[in-house]
């Protein structure tokens, strides 16, 4: 079974797994500094239009390769590539290189981030030019598949001390296979690629908009590079400490009472078969990325192909657990659980989703995890920054945007809703539209039609 992400939320899952990566053409030359050269990308173009993206947009959608030191403490060593896509910007005022261009991420991590960059500019009209990348290990960047066992089909402990034990042993064999790669998926070289890029097309400054673990990306850039930075938006705070039982005890707070249909009846406990959900299921509403028949009209193969690559397991499990301390051995994970479930008065049965959740939520896809974890870093430096929380939002809870905005800063939009990610695409998008545009925040508190 091939790795799968950790939880990212419905709403950013469902974005993230119809946004995809393309086949890629075009490309600057290995190891120098020479112009990105841009050519066209018909399966992402396919993917985006199958999406419903304004022909307009998909028109003006590029894709090039940007290679970037695996180890930039060693910058003339190993070397890995960087996908890359853009949509040329409307204005003409704002075409001179020197001039910011927004880089975006849909977070996951683990997700492909090239797509965002037409979906972006087709939702907010943005007359500036929008910059997509796959982050190093996910879509068709540089990347690396390792295999995670089978969840098990029963849910007592002795299936869930041997599936930990199991998931470990899986871990390390991963990090074995490349170990070199494997740790360089950090938040930190993230944001050196990202400001690579930057560097490789021209750009002196640049925006940047983040959802859900973007945004975690986003607090990493702002603080590494805020010389280099313009605007940055941070749609969903995600969490930005390393201690996976302190964003357990956030998580399960912000769904103190589970809604009826996740709580499992007496007869599916034990049971990995049936219907009804399974005492394990994640504390985030119900919900799941449509399938390829569920659209009237059939997906273009291309955008099926696209479909494969849209989420990276081995990427997300490793941009995770790179950034948290150790989790413990799965004895401490499924008391952590049961120790907060109780302080709630939650049915004991029903476990919280760990932050670092495997397929079954109460034990870490990060057990056993052989690399030594590293904080993200988080400051404030003065960079013009709007942070974006959902009061009701069970995936990133609404204090980790009161966190961030009290360690980093800048300006915090509240939005009224519990939709995780929501704000671009929903009525309240024109207040990122114009706080990008121009840098003001005409509204601090936004209801959504």
């Amino acid at each position: 079974m091939t790795r799968t992400a950790g939880p990212a939320g419905p709403a950013a899952l469902v974005a993230a797994v119809l946004l995809g990566a393309a086949t890629l053409t075009g490309c600057g030359r290995s190891g120098d500094d020479s112009a990105v050269v841009w050519g066209p990308c018909p399966d992402l173009a396919a993917y985006v239009t199958d999406l419903g993206v304004d022909t307009r947009v998909v028109d003006r959608l590029q894709c090039a390769s940007v290679d970037v030191p695996l180890d930039y403490t060693d910058p003339g060593g190993r070397r890995i590539e960087l996908a890359v896509s853009r949509v040329a910007g409307t204005d003409p005022t704002v075409s001179d290189p020197a001039e910011p261009a927004l880089f975006v991420n849909p977070g996951g991590p683990g997700v492909e981030g090239r797509s965002m960059a037409a979906t972006v500019a087709s939702d907010l009209g943005l007359r500036e030019t929008v910059v997509g990348v796959d982050l190093r290990g996910t879509g068709y960047s540089t990347s690396l598949d390792c295999d995670e066992p089978d969840a098990p089909d029963t849910r007592d402990d002795d299936s869930l001390l041997a599936y930990a034990d199991e998931i470990a042993d899986a871990n390390r064999a991963c990090v074995d296979t490349d170990p070199a790669f494997v740790a360089s998926i950090t938040i930190a070289n993230t944001a050196r690629d990202l400001d690579a890029v930057r560097q490789r097309l021209g750009l002196g400054t640049i925006d940047y908009l983040g959802v859900s673990w973007g945004t975690v990306l986003g607090a990493e850039l702002q603080t590494r590079f805020p010389q280099h930075l313009r605007r940055v938006v941070l749609d969903s705070m995600d969490y930005t400490g390393t201690s996976a039982a302190d964003a357990l005890a956030t998580l399960a707070a912000a769904d103190p009472d589970a809604p009826p249909e996740l709580v499992p009846e007496p007869s599916d406990l034990g049971s990995g078969s049936g219907d009804g959900p399974a005492p394990d299921d994640p504390d985030v509403p119900p919900g799941e990325p449509p399938e390829p028949g569920d659209h009237d009209v059939p997906l273009d193969p291309d955008t099926l192909d696209f479909l494969d690559h849209a989420v990276d397991g081995t990427a997300g499990v490793a941009y995770i657990c790179n950034s948290l301390d150790p989790v413990g051995d799965a004895v401490d994970q499924l008391a952590q659980n049961r120790a907060i479930g109780a302080e709630l008065g939650r049915d004991p049965v029903r476990r919280i989703e760990f932050p670092a959740d495997s397929d079954v939520a109460g034990v870490s896809l990060c057990s056993g995890w052989p690399l030594r974890g590293e904080a993200t870093a988080v400051a404030d430096t003065g960079t013009d920054l709007l942070i974006v929380g959902h009061r009701d939002e069970m995936v990133t809870p609404y204090p980790w945007a009161l966190d961030a905005h009290a360690a980093m800063g800048g300006r915090l939009l509240t939005i009224e809703d519990g939709v995780h990610g929501s704000t671009v695409g929903s009525s309240c998008g024109w207040l990122v539209t114009v706080f990008l545009s121009a840098g003001d925040l005409a509204e601090s508190d936004c209801s959504p039609d």
